[in-house]
């Protein structure tokens, strides 16, 4: 059996197929895919004029590319998903850095990232509030919580009446905003 009839046996769509089907998807998801991409560009003229010091290495700026991509094409649990991480590296890793930088445990639990941070001035108490949401939004999408619990995604559209899909997007929305106004701090901001 040569290489093309052993396609076929796994997949009936031919190569023009899914080429026909991902047009389709773009042509009906583009206003949409747009309207994000608007919406992220908005929301990055607070970083840096001269760009973001990503500490944390490639898990930092990894997820930060892949948050933005995600939210762009409409993968909103995986934004707040890669938003949360991205706070984590970044917050920890800063702690670590320079002559002023502290040694932190191994594994190191992100209140204590939080509470570290604010004493040493790099967030408020407002980006702590909003760090903390975040990572509420973010523990029951990776964690199981029954139906019951009201932190899961369907107790939440049945409690407001609205689509889990709405509920998931603004979600992500304010993870992404969460994520730029940490970028943007003085400690992470590369103005010069």
């Amino acid at each position: 059996m040569d290489e093309e009839q052993q396609l076929e046996i796994l997949s009936p769509v031919t190569d023009l197929g899914f080429v026909r089907i991902l047009l389709a998807d773009l042509h009906d998801e583009l206003p949409s895919k747009v309207a994000r991409f608007r919406q992220l560009a908005d929301l990055s003229t607070s970083l840096g004029a001269n760009g973001t010091m990503f500490t944390g290495g490639e898990t930092t700026y990894l997820a930060w590319t892949e948050a933005r991509s995600s939210f762009v094409h409409g993968n909103y649990i995986a934004t707040v998903m890669l938003c949360q991480g991205l706070a984590e590296h970044l917050l920890a890793s800063y702690l670590e850095l320079g002559i002023d930088g502290e040694q932190l445990p191994p594994r190191v639990k992100f209140p204590i990232t939080l509470e570290r941070c604010l004493s040493r001035g790099i967030i408020v108490d407002a980006d702590v509030k909003d760090l903390q949401r975040l990572m509420k939004l973010r523990n029951p999408l990776s964690h199981y919580r029954n139906i019951d619990d009201p932190s899961n995604l369907t107790h939440r559209a049945l409690e407001n009446q609205s689509p889990a899909a709405d509920h998931v997007r603004g979600d992500a929305s304010f993870a992404l905003s969460v994520a730029v106004r940490l970028l943007s701090l003085p400690a992470f901001r590369v103005d010069k």
